[in-house]
């Protein structure tokens, strides 16, 4: 039997209107979001640019914004089992309750975690070209930097190639991780053999996944780009650029939760 596309989007559309997880989503993207917002503009505007070499600028922001960020993905990872879980109920036709699902997070965060890391170091190897090419910037003979580019340049170039063959084949890996309770590496394999036998419809899945997600982005943003158009760059710490700042809060709440339920969705069609 085919894969139902119509029936994937139709729902996958739908489940982030679901009341309780979006404004669950939306809280914890709202408040770790106003606090980046105020620090960004904040070392925009407090004049350390002028006061301070652009090496400390950047050490000193980091130290603010690093384990604000740690804190911030650690969270949005433990939430991902909940929504999957939450997501894969309402495609089954079951209205759950979000709330009902944070058991599901405390189980398979950790496995979760594991699998996002894994990949990441994957992924991390497959583009570290690039440091070659940055490391070349500071090479003290022409010859060893030109020698470094070409290096970093041919690097990035296949690990480009690997890097998107392993994100295809294994974009599935966390949800099979929360859906079949599965360990890091064994989730990693069971979404290669998955997505290896429906080749094809991951391919159709894939691109209208992104014309659709590129295109609620586009709409989303169309307040931020008719404001600059207008009125210019608004002022950091300013009520235009907040009000512009839960403008997109509000588009990426809805378009992580299209993500995980569309995703969510291939997975029972293609486990069938």
């Amino acid at each position: 039997m085919g894969v139902d596309f119509n029936k994937i989007f139709r729902l996958s559309l739908k489940y982030p209107v679901k009341k309780d997880a979006y404004l669950l989503l939306l809280a914890v993207q709202l408040i770790f979001g106003a606090v980046t917002w105020f620090f960004s503009g904040y070392f925009g505007i407090s004049g350390l640019e002028g006061n301070a070499p652009q090496l400390q600028e950047a050490i000193t922001f980091m130290i603010y914004f690093l384990p604000l960020a740690v804190v911030g993905g650690l969270i949005m990872v433990f939430l991902w089992p909940a929504f999957i879980d939450n997501s894969s109920q309402f495609f089954g036709g079951k209205k759950k309750a979000i709330l009902g699902s944070i058991g599901v997070s405390k189980k398979r965060f950790l496995p979760t975690l594991g699998v996002l890391a894994i990949l990441g170091l994957v992924l991390l190897a497959c583009f570290g070209g690039v440091i070659l090419i940055l490391l070349a910037q500071t090479a003290e003979s022409s010859a060893g930097g030109l020698a470094l580019v070409a290096l970093g340049g041919l690097w990035f170039v296949v690990g480009s190639i690997v890097g998107f063959i392993v994100l295809f084949m294994t974009f599935l890996s966390p949800f099979i991780c929360v859906l079949e309770k599965t360990g890091p590496v064994e989730s990693i394999k069971k979404s290669w053999k998955l997505v290896n036998k429906n080749k094809a419809s991951t391919l159709i899945f894939g691109i209208i996944f992104l014309v659709i997600y590129i295109g609620i982005a586009i709409a989303g943003s169309f307040p931020e780009i008719a404001y600059g158009a207008f009125l210019g760059t608004p002022a950091a710490l300013s009520a235009e650029s907040f009000g512009l700042f839960i403008i997109r809060t509000v588009i990426n709440a809805y378009l992580t939760l299209f993500m995980l339920s569309s995703v969510t969705g291939f997975y029972h069609s293609i486990r069938k």
